[in-house]
């Protein structure tokens, strides 16, 4: 199905995201291209949500296709003119690695180098608003190592971890992928500049939602598990163990991609029971995550590389042929 038509039934009152990756997993298994080759087969589509069912065989019995087509044309046309592209799931340009997820997101609204949705040596660095010196200091040394070994670095745009990150990428030449609530809305808005680096640099803003979307908490915690599915493993640096790092850390352990924290006590922070470790002290202890120092970069290398090899098969997993 091609993205005029999914974003077509994107709009749909009670269908949500869920149902159209289900239309569209069901597109590529079926060869059905169009709506009107889908309101000829709908009865074999399963759609677990009720309403969502109902609402969609309605919507397949009366309506004008062509023009509601015209009208989401003429919407992607003005997200174009803005810079924005859409990559829809299940096209050659949607990132492997996002087929590991539970729920990938149907589509992708981006904006700037989408040639990084190929580099499969990603790794996701975020972290605490309300970071430490060491913190600090211990992100931009993990970016500037794995610089060297040809990785991007994904993170959110936050204050604190997020932002050092970025920033550590850039320095370092090496490209970065924020991903966020909206491309266009930047949030935090002293972070727009950063982002317009990140864009002039070759960089890449991706989120899930169309821009001039309402930004709300639960958005944000979405986000982050794309963070973690981008990326061959997550790298929290610092976060209590309320934080919001800790959405990018299960969606990591739901993918079996590891999830590595500073080691506390090598790294010699002067008070191991700060809130700001607190959340990576108890992925520690828990067996969640595994901890590093610099010693550790070659080893974590050589298992992130094998990790990037096997993406090839989650598209298969996925549900597409």
């Amino acid at each position: 199905m091609n993205i005029v038509d999914a974003l077509v039934v994107k709009r749909l009152m009670n269908v949500g995201d869920e149902t159209v990756l289900s239309i569209l997993k069901f597109s590529a298994y079926s060869g059905v291209a169009t709506l009107e080759e889908l309101a000829h087969h709908s009865s074999n589509l399963k759609i677990s949500n009720g309403k969502s069912r109902a609402t969609l065989e309605s919507f397949l019995d009366t309506a004008n296709f062509q023009a509601l087509r015209v009208e989401v044309q003429a919407e992607i046309d003005s997200f174009k003119n803005k810079g924005v592209e859409i990559v829809l799931f299940g096209t050659k340009t949607y990132p492997i690695a996002l087929y590991g997820l539970p729920k990938p997101p149907p589509f992708l609204y981006c904006k700037g180098n989408l040639n990084l949705l190929d580099n499969r040596l990603s790794l996701a660095v975020v972290g605490t608003r309300e970071n430490t010196p060491k913190g600090e200091t211990i992100t931009i040394k993990t970016i500037q190592k794995f610089a060297t070994y040809g990785f991007t670095i994904v993170s959110g745009l936050a204050l604190g971890i997020d932002t050092i990150a970025h920033r550590a990428a850039l320095d370092a030449k090496t490209p970065t992928i924020s991903v966020l609530v909206d491309v266009e809305s930047i949030s935090p808005a002293s972070n727009r500049e950063l982002a317009k680096e990140i864009l002039d640099e070759g960089g890449l803003l991706v989120a899930e939602n169309a821009p001039g979307t309402k930004a709300i908490p639960a958005f944000f915690a979405k986000r982050d598990r794309i963070q973690a599915g981008l990326s061959t493993a997550v790298f929290a640096i610092e976060t209590s163990i309320d934080g919001g790092t800790m959405h990018a850390v299960k969606s990591a352990i739901s993918m079996m991609r590891p999830v590595f924290v500073p080691d506390a006590h090598k790294a010699k922070y002067p008070d191991l029971t700060i809130k700001a470790i607190s959340g990576t002290q108890q992925l520690v202890n828990e067996g969640r995550a595994i901890p590093y120092t610099s010693e550790s970069y070659e080893d974590i290398r050589l298992q992130l590389e094998d990790i990037a090899s096997s993406f090839g098969s989650l598209k298969a997993k996925g549900g597409l042929l």
